[in-house]
């Protein structure tokens, strides 16, 4: 804009300059009018000279006034540029920050799963700032919530629950003297060190730091902790087998149940072979099951486990004890001919879940719901088929064999079932007991031999197995109202349709449906 002005300037001055010079030259040739034109053009050029000079004076202050204001927008862009890359760098400290703390808990976890050799887990160790070498003595401690249900907390608010105690822990135990706490599953696990040369006073040391972290839990959050204490060891090698430790630590709580803070105990020696041989108790469970007696499968089980966690003593006799129980019944299943879907409801195995019960209360409630209940209603299903087969194959042989000296306990053992198990079945599902179905047959044979033959009565008696005709007749008259001689006299040799009176007037039931 300033280079048209100067411009426009140069212009109107050539212009004024030729208009005077032909002003002139008119003059000198004698026109009138040419003084006229040259004051006229020339006031014209003077006022137009002075306007573009004020124009001059405009065009250069607002151009002042815009490179003022460039400049100024310049150092906002340039600090607005500097205020982003400012909280960039923030933000990225910040995100790396996180990805190490991420890195060193994955390390962590991983060194208490045994993810590592030794010279990894020096070197590693050494990175996150490991505990001081001229600590000797360690433990691995595995803190682990009581249940929330009946707490202000729901089953969602457990990692924020496992967020606020990890912070607790870190608050409370000094940071030389322990690794940071890391979240494994529902738990969470530390590695502690001190550099006391007594076992003794490390777990007196470690007794006091778990009070301080309970009382705080219980008053901040209302929640309780258990504890477990892998045993006191040196090298770090042994981290992985501590940790292990630690979980079996928990199953100690079967015999101590009041109690919060629960040391590894290392096995005796000859304890593993004391665990006891089967009970009759559970001989007779597994008869309940099988026979689908429920509330009593439920009270011998009960008692079993009660027997069970009384004569292990300790875990890992308990967890032999657990793992034979579960392979007997899993064989009575095989013979009952249930097929088990051991995969059924989760991805472990089955020895895998028996073997992390840490309460006689869990033990109970796993072999009811896993085992028990599933292999009840099953049976229950074929029960109905079951026992009318069974019943079938009873009634059939007091059909076929009545004039035989059958009995309760030929049947049972010729179908290999209990006698006692065979009589109440019977009764319960016949109305009516063994004995008496088979008097009855009998019975029912002797009227239609009375009827149609002329047999005497102690032959009759000795064809259905009566050892004299005196026991026969007893039993004749119980049943049937009256003698054999008096049915004989008064329905023997009779046409077929007083026999149906006879039959009529008995109200004779039938002698299976």
């Amino acid at each position: 804009m300033l280079r048209a002005s100067k411009l426009l300037y140069k212009c109107l001055s050539l212009c004024f300059i030729c208009s005077a010079t032909l002003a002139i030259a008119e003059l000198f040739t004698g026109k009138d009018s040419s003084w006229k034109l040259f004051m006229l053009i020339s006031g014209s050029m003077a006022l137009m000279m002075m306007g573009l000079f004020y124009l001059q004076r405009q065009f250069i202050y607002v151009a002042a006034l815009n490179q003022k204001q460039g400049d100024s927008h310049k150092d906002v862009v340039m600090e607005a540029q500097l205020q982003y890359l400012t909280e960039m760098k923030r933000r990225l400290e910040h995100q790396l920050d996180d990805q190490a703390a991420q890195l060193n808990r994955y390390f962590l976890q991983q060194l208490f799963l045994g993810g590592y050799t030794q010279p990894e887990l020096h070197s590693r160790l050494a990175l996150i700032g490991g505990a001081p070498s001229e600590q000797r003595l360690f433990a691995v401690m595995t803190l682990r919530m009581e249940p929330i249900e009946h707490t202000r907390f729901a089953e969602n608010d457990r990692d924020l629950l496992l967020f606020a105690i990890r912070n607790v822990i870190e608050e409370l135990i000094p940071s030389s003297s322990r690794l940071t706490p890391v979240s494994i599953e529902d738990k969470i696990v530390l590695l502690t060190a001190d550099p006391c040369q007594s076992k003794d006073t490390f777990r007196a040391v470690m007794d006091t730091w778990v009070e301080m972290i309970q009382t705080a839990v219980s008053q901040y959050l209302s929640l309780k902790l258990s504890v477990g204490v892998s045993a006191v060891f040196v090298d770090k090698m042994s981290i992985p087998n501590a940790y292990q430790e630690s979980l079996e630590a928990f199953k100690y709580r079967i015999w101590t149940k009041e109690q919060s803070i629960y040391y590894y105990e290392e096995p005796l020696a000859g304890t593993m072979n004391g665990y006891p041989l089967p009970h009759e108790l559970e001989q007779e469970w597994l008869e309940a099951v099988k026979h689908c007696e429920i509330e009593r499968a439920d009270n011998l089980l009960h008692q079993v486990v009660k027997e069970m966690v009384h004569h292990a003593g300790n875990p890992q006799t308990l967890e032999m004890s657990m793992v034979r129980l579960l392979f007997a019944f899993m064989e009575h299943m095989r013979q009952w001919g249930i097929v088990y879907d051991i995969w059924q409801n989760s991805r472990t195995s089955l020895i895998q879940q028996v073997i992390k019960l840490q309460s006689e209360a869990e033990i109970e409630r796993w072999f009811k719901q896993v085992l028990m209940d599933p292999c009840l209603t099953t049976l229950e299903g074929n029960m109905k088929s079951y026992k009318k087969n069974l019943l079938d194959q009873i009634v059939t042989m007091i059909r076929e064999e009545y004039d035989t000296d059958l009995s309760l306990e030929t049947v049972a053992s010729r179908l290999h079932y209990n006698p006692n198990y065979l009589s109440g079945l019977f009764n319960k599902e016949m109305n009516i007991t063994f004995s008496e179905y088979l008097a009855k047959q009998r019975h029912e044979m002797a009227r239609k031999w009375l009827i149609e033959t002329g047999l005497p009565v102690k032959e009759i008696a000795c064809k259905l197995q009566y050892k004299n005709s005196q026991n026969f007749i007893r039993s004749f008259r119980k049943g049937q109202g009256m003698t054999p001689g008096e049915f004989r006299m008064k329905y023997g040799r009779k046409p077929i349709f007083e026999e149906m009176g006879y039959i009529t007037e008995r109200g004779a039931d039938p002698v299976f449906e």
